[in-house]
């Protein structure tokens, strides 16, 4: 069974990588689209700042950050 350290770990880094992967789409100009609609770029800053946040306070609860 995970431990909650562990699993606050695996979240933060998640989504970290995540975030990570937005910002480069806005950086590198891919698009993306879903279920026919061109999604914003954008909408990948806001996900990328929701996504930073998330994962600092997953890692902060894991104990990696203090």
């Amino acid at each position: 069974m995970l431990s909650s350290k562990m699993f606050y770990k695996v979240a933060g880094v998640v989504f970290a990588i995540v975030g990570l992967l937005h910002l480069l789409r806005v950086v590198l100009g891919w698009n993306m689209v879903y279920a026919g609609w061109d999604v914003p770029a954008w909408l990948s800053l806001v996900a990328a700042v929701v996504l930073a946040y998330l994962s600092f306070n997953a890692l902060k609860l894991s104990g990696l950050l203090k």
